[in-house]
């Protein structure tokens, strides 16, 4: 059966190292217990980001993929079309999906948690982590436009955009709380946990 798990998260939580880790995790497990071979067919990992969506967009109008323009246009969508816009775009992009496990990643509406948990067999974690740290793996990873320069007023700022400041109100409503304050061994050892329980 089709595994979907969400992921709520502020940023520099650790969404993406959560992801890369548990597909190696669940590659690893079932090839060693289910005694399959690079022959047989491969276990699927699916990852639908719903920034990708919005960067699409932006791709296309020659807009620049930077945090705040991601925010603006997940605002101008929802006003526009309402709020379950962005969460409408991600359930129409899966499906039909012959994944084996398909992980929603940066909820940031009731929307788009109620989408994942319209989903059958489904489990939702929140990943957080403390507001200096997080701001340290934004400057380091730079992963959008402008993370380099960012000054830790500015982070402050964008904490406080509408996009953003609902995600603990959010990790409320999940079944489980990674808390990602220590090293990166620290950080899989929990997600080895976690894969243990669900998987």
């Amino acid at each position: 059966m089709k595994l979907v798990i969400g992921l709520v998260g502020e940023k520099g939580s650790g969404k993406q190292t959560f992801v890369n880790f548990l597909k190696k995790i669940v590659l690893r497990q079932v090839y060693s217990e289910c005694n399959r071979t690079a022959q047989d067919k491969p276990l699927i990992i699916r990852q639908v980001r719903f920034s990708d969506i919005l960067a699409q967009t932006l791709i296309m109008w020659d807009i620049p993929i930077s945090r705040a323009n991601l925010q603006k246009l997940s605002l101008v969508m929802n006003d526009a079309f309402g709020q379950g816009s962005l969460a409408n775009a991600a359930r129409f992009s899966i499906e039909g999906d012959s994944a084996d496990i398909i992980i929603f990643d940066g909820i940031r509406r009731p929307e788009e948690l109620n989408l994942v948990k319209s989903l059958k067999n489904n489990i939702l974690i929140y990943i957080s982590a403390m507001q200096d740290l997080r701001y340290q793996r934004l400057k380091t990873r730079s992963e959008k436009v402008g993370e380099t320069g960012l000054t830790f007023e500015q982070f402050l700022e964008e904490e406080k955009s509408p996009a953003e400041k609902n995600i603990p109100g959010l990790g409320k409503g999940t079944n489980l709380k990674i808390e990602n304050n220590g090293s990166l061994e620290d950080f899989k050892q929990k997600i080895q946990q976690i894969f243990n329980k669900i998987l």
